[in-house]
């Protein structure tokens, strides 16, 4: 990633759509430069510096077993379509550089080589998983797009060590609904989801962050008509020196629209946890309800979290809040549960677990939810042990 123009050199012969745009948007992206803290909405992820450190350990991959779904799934490898259920219509289409976009937009239209584009008139009878693995940089363009009434899920599983640079279009008509749920246990990831919402369309984002070195998932979200809602939520368990930043902007631009919002970060080592979220309300959006609440829980004095929520209102009849709350594992729950003959690797186990797995209530589908329990369950058994023979180390 360091070395865009050799990438792109490589890349160049199997390129698709206008290459030369695509060089004048590497040029642009490269005028830019990678994000630092000068730019705001990167103030605390200064990605040269996080691209450039050495990597920390991700621990054991888990592999999420989706089976009893009985999902489509596509899988992609080193930046290649490996597997591909063929009833999808997943072809590829390259990106229309634009040269007024931010640098890290700028390089996925330079460098994209791959992506899924979804476009469904009819509800899919199941979920679609996206699994994401290899070791080399990776470059994605992903698009979905909903008509009126279409329910669809679909599952973003990324289990890739290298970098990747993954941008997803999301546009749902009317009274359409999204659920898409983003899943990082490795690598380096820098991710955005842009979300148009018609009337009444409903759009759900879980996000859930298990490892990996750098995970920055931003979404901007954007609730055009009367009716739509935007549930964005997300979780994180962060170790050794992992960098997770999770950035919202729920931009409510018609009236009777809703927003819901949450993160619970479980830090231990000395991780850092980001969390941005903004909610904006236009001049006309009367009857808003944009709620936002972040939460941390601080498994070690090392560990680190900075937390930005905000609100940018132009309309008077309007329902919105957001707060933070920031402390330690409870101390008297911990000594409730050894009190009770349960030891402490177990006791600290069902706490973070209880807090982590605050982000499966807002999981419709049972099956999903189970996948994503098991999930937390093993990450947390693995963080809890190395926890214990550290202490016994010392």
């Amino acid at each position: 990633m360091l070395n865009a123009l050799a990438h792109f050199e490589r890349a160049k012969p199997h390129l698709s759509g206008d290459v030369e745009a695509r060089a004048q948007a590497l040029q642009q992206a490269e005028l830019l430069g990678l994000p630092t803290r000068r730019v705001e909405a990167w103030h605390y992820t200064d990605l040269p510096r996080l691209l450039n450190r050495a990597s920390s350990p991700s621990g054991a991959l888990t592999g999420n077993d989706f089976s009893a779904l009985k999902p489509h799934y596509l899988v992609f490898e080193n930046g290649q379509l490996s597997t591909d259920a063929a009833q999808l219509s997943a072809e590829f289409v390259a990106p229309e550089a634009d040269l007024s976009a931010d640098a890290m937009t700028l390089y996925n239209h330079a460098l994209a080589e791959n992506g899924v584009t979804l476009n469904f008139d009819n509800s899919p009878e199941t979920i679609v998983v996206i699994e994401t693995k290899g070791s080399e940089t990776q470059h994605f363009m992903h698009r979905v797009k909903l008509g009126a009434g279409v329910k669809a899920t679909v599952v973003d599983d990324h289990a890739a060590l290298g970098y990747s640079n993954v941008i997803w279009h999301v546009e749902l008509a009317a009274d359409a609904q999204l659920t898409l749920v983003h899943i990082q246990q490795s690598g380096q990831y820098v991710g955005h989801c842009t979300a148009n919402l018609a009337a009444n369309a409903q759009f759900k984002q879980m996000t859930l962050l298990t490892g990996g070195d750098v995970a920055r998932h931003a979404t901007h979200v954007k609730l055009q008509q009367a009716g739509a809602k935007a549930d964005l939520h997300s979780a994180i368990l962060g170790r050794a020196v992992s960098h997770n930043d999770v950035t919202y902007t729920i931009e409510h631009q018609a009236a009777d629209t809703h927003s819901h919002t949450t993160s619970h970060q479980a830090l231990a080592d000395a991780a850092r946890g980001v969390f941005q979220g903004k909610v904006i309300v236009q001049r006309d959006a009367q009857r808003v309800d944009a709620q936002m609440q972040a939460r941390a829980m601080m498994l070690s004095s090392e560990a680190e979290i900075n937390a930005k929520p905000e609100l940018e209102i132009y309309a008077d009849d309007v329902a919105c809040a957001h707060g933070t709350a920031i402390g330690e594992i409870d101390a008297d729950a911990l000594f409730f549960l050894r009190a009770r003959g349960i030891d402490e690797a177990s006791a600290r186990q069902l706490l973070i677990t209880g807090f982590v797995e605050q982000l499966l209530t807002h999981c419709d589908d049972k099956a999903l939810a189970d996948v994503l329990r098991r999930h937390i369950e093993q990450k947390i058994s693995a963080l809890t042990l190395t926890k214990l023979e550290a202490d016994h180390a010392v």
